[in-house]
């Protein structure tokens, strides 16, 4: 099963410029030579399958009281109640960046090895958790720590477009 989550870098400004519906055009549904574009340009990410273990690994159990420790997957919010995709602005964007930063990420991903095995579990078609899984989501927590500097240091805004699939 493929499922995929992105994330896509704005102007802070753009946030306030378009409607939900040009906001939603501008972030990836999907990897093809668009996404391909702009992710070589550092403008989006997407990754297939770990975006709720990504979420897990950093907020399960209490471990993390920083509220920007829910900002970097699934963070910020429509930008109107009931329309359009969770936005991060700026200063949130900042935020998400430096808790990111701060992390040991592989240790986060360690700690929560239990409940992480038990939420691939509820997928169908995917292999049990295992070091190969863990990888996978230690790498696309360091490339999302990566995309939230670059957006942080340019002052941009976020958006991002929620996979379905991994219930959260």
């Amino acid at each position: 099963m493929s499922v995929d989550h992105f994330w896509r870098r704005l102007p802070g400004q753009a946030l306030d410029a378009c409607s939900p519906e040009e906001l939603g055009e501008l972030v990836p549904r999907r990897r093809d030579l668009r996404y391909d574009r702009l992710a070589a340009d550092g403008l989006a990410l997407g990754v297939r399958q770990t975006a709720a273990l990504m979420e897990l690994a950093l907020t399960e159990n209490g471990l993390h009281p920083d509220p920007a420790a829910r900002l970097p997957v699934y963070g910020g919010a429509p930008r109107e109640a009931g329309a359009g995709m969770p936005v991060l602005r700026p200063e949130q964007v900042a935020a998400a960046s430096t808790f990111l930063r701060d992390s040991a990420l592989g240790e986060l991903v360690r700690q929560q090895d239990t409940v992480l095995a038990r939420r691939v579990a509820q997928l169908d078609s995917a292999p049990p958790w295992s070091e190969s899984w863990a990888a996978r989501v230690v790498n696309d927590l360091r490339e999302l720590r990566d995309f939230f500097a670059g957006a942080a240091a340019a002052g941009d805004a976020v958006v991002v477009r929620e996979s379905e699939g991994i219930p959260r």
